[in-house]
């Protein structure tokens, strides 16, 4: 059996992820740990009604934790979820706990996210140095106030959006993907973007190449990392999107109103060296719907 770790913090968005991994497990048959890190200050800034208590311990922790899992998802379903605390920062916490895990899922923004930001100090961490996939889901704001889940689709149909640039990250990207949209039995759209680039002379013009070959390079390179994987034993369907403009804009535009977003780490524009890459960083940061990293 595998395993789904979940960084879990009483906020609405680890809430939304706690939902989120839940309904991923039973996909996979996946096993889930809910993970609570604590200190003597509780988890959100201090001065906003968390300040140092040198009384705070493990059971406290594990109370709040307890408390956390069960608003999420109900006693029903929290009897099903391991609990563990640490005393230790969430991202280091999360990060080992992950090694050797199937998945690790983290809310955008936990409690002590500034308001305003899209994506919080834990969840960029994470982001930046997992070893295996990510999965990063925020709460979609409730007409009623406040906040609920953004969680998956049902399992018998929806749409997942992956973005590819024939580089290895991108392929494992999509072996990812095409597995998940076989379990849920959704619809799969393979987006890869292309731009004419400009041949400079001379540092006062510049000529652009024919786009059309361009644009035919593009689709070939789409065409064969989607025919270079093994579909026979993984029937879903696939729809091959060629987009001419920014990759990261490409995936933005095209996961509105998708039930899950996937993506490498780091692509051809990435620099060597770098964990993550550009196109990964800013679609984490603007995607809507929960979105999965895979290095």
């Amino acid at each position: 059996m595998g395993r789904i770790v979940v960084g879990v913090d009483g906020s609405p968005n680890s809430a939304a992820a706690l939902r989120w991994a839940a309904a991923e497990s039973k996909l996979r048959y996946h096993r889930v740990t809910a993970l609570f890190a604590w200190g003597y200050v509780p988890p959100g800034h201090a001065g906003d009604g968390r300040t140092f208590d040198a009384d705070y311990g493990a059971a406290d922790a594990a109370a709040a934790l307890t408390t956390a899992v069960r608003g999420a998802v109900g006693e029903a379903t929290a009897a099903t979820i391991e609990r563990r605390v640490v005393a230790d920062l969430a991202p280091k916490s999360l990060l080992a706990a992950g090694q050797g895990a199937d998945l690790v899922v983290v809310g955008a923004r936990g409690i002590g996210g500034f308001r305003g930001l899209l994506l919080g100090s834990v969840s960029q961490q994470c982001l930046h140095y997992t070893s295996g996939p990510l999965a990063i889901v925020r709460a979609a704001p409730s007409p009623h106030g406040g906040a609920e889940a953004n969680g998956p689709a049902s399992p018998d149909g929806g749409r997942i959006v992956v973005g590819v640039d024939g580089s290895d990250a991108a392929r494992r990207a999509l072996r990812w993907a095409l597995e998940e949209a076989r379990l849920r039995r959704a619809r799969l759209d393979v987006v890869h973007a292309w731009q004419a680039p400009y041949v400079v002379p001379s540092p006062f013009m510049g000529v652009a190449l024919d786009p059309g070959l361009v644009e035919k390079h593009a689709r070939a390179v789409l065409d064969a990392i989607v025919d270079g994987e093994e579909m026979r034993h993984r029937p879903v369907p696939v729809e091959r999107i060629l987009v001419q403009e920014g990759a990261a804009r490409a995936v933005l535009d095209t996961a509105q109103g998708a039930d899950l977003a996937v993506l490498g780490t780091r692509g051809l524009g990435g620099f060597r060296g770098l964990l993550l890459g550009s196109v990964s960083h800013h679609v984490a940061h603007h995607v809507r719907c929960p979105l999965v990293v895979v290095p």
